[in-house]
This record gives C-alpha cells, sequence and structure tokens, in this order.
C-alpha cells in the first residue's frame, strides 16, 4: 500500500514533466490500458471464486461462464465512470493548476467514501468522523491557499 501510495504521489510530478503536451484523454487512456494489462495476468489465473469442486480446465472456464451479467455491467460501469472519467478530469487538473494542487484531491477520498457509506450503505458517521474531516478540510485548504510569504523578486 506504501508503494502504490508512493506512485500515486509521483506519477502526478512525472506526467506533469513528461507528458505535459498530451491530452488528458490519451495520458487516460494509457493509464488505464496499463492497469488493465497489469491486472490481467492475475485475474486469468485467480479466476472468480470456485464454486465448483473440481479443478479442470472444464471447471475453469465454466467458473467464468457462471459470473452474471450484472456483475460484468458493474464492472464496466466503473471502470468507465469511476475511473476513467476521474482520470480525464484528474490529468486535466494537473494541467491547469499543477501537481501539487491537483494532488490535494485525493485527500478529500476519505470524506466521500464516508458520505457514501452513509448515504447508500447507512453506515454511522460518528464525532469522531466529523472531526477527522474538519482535520482533512483544513489541511486541504492549507495546502491550497499561496505561499505564506510572497516570493523574492532580484
Amino acid at each position: 500500500m506504501m508503494l502504490g501510495t508512493l506512485l500515486y504521489a509521483t506519477s502526478v510530478h512525472y506526467n506533469q514533466r513528461h507528458l505535459r503536451g498530451l491530452a488528458p484523454m490519451a495520458v487516460s487512456a494509457g493509464t488505464m490500458a496499463w492497469g488493465a494489462a497489469c491486472l490481467l495476468g492475475p485475474a486469468l489465473w485467480l479466476g472468480p471464486p470456485d464454486t465448483l469442486q473440481e479443478a479442470s480446465r472444464s471447471a475453469w472456464l465454466t467458473r467464468w461462464a457462471e459470473v452474471p451479467a450484472l456483475a460484468w455491467w458493474s464492472l464496466a460501469g466503473l471502470g468507465a465512470l469511476c475511473t476513467a472519467l476521474a482520470y480525464v478530469l484528474f490529468f486535466r487538473l494537473i494541467q491547469r493548476i499543477g501537481p501539487s494542487q491537483a494532488l490535494t484531491v485525493t485527500f478529500l477520498i476519505p470524506v466521500f467514501g464516508m458520505l457514501w457509506g452513509a448515504l447508500l450503505l447507512g453506515e454511522t458517521i460518528t464525532p469522531t468522523m466529523l472531526l477527522a474531516t474538519g482535520v482533512i478540510a483544513w489541511g486541504t485548504w492549507l495546502s491550497n491557499r499561496g505561499p505564506a510569504v510572497p516570493p523574492v523578486r532580484t
């Protein structure tokens, strides 16, 4: 998890330095294709959860056929809307306001996770969660405001 966090943070700066001239849609498509390629091998190797007792090749193919259509549509929706669209917006944001400020949108992920959990799953929001939301909002605001001391011009 720590490596993933580090790579996520450095990718923003890499994008700004080396991929500046590319359209956000192209960068997003490349990111999604590379991610899918990296996950395809483990997905094929592990397959869906085993509901059959035998481990023959036909059983492996049968397991894939048993995956409900709703699951495939859900996967497509999550990939297209929740990931691809978010990447396009994120890479546009990097181009417009720079990598350091664009990265601060990731600070808000726990806040929205809490909100969606409460709205969609009926989870309880505790006072500690609200306090943490305030700390996150304050930190995000501090990260996005201008420098405390104006730069010296020579």
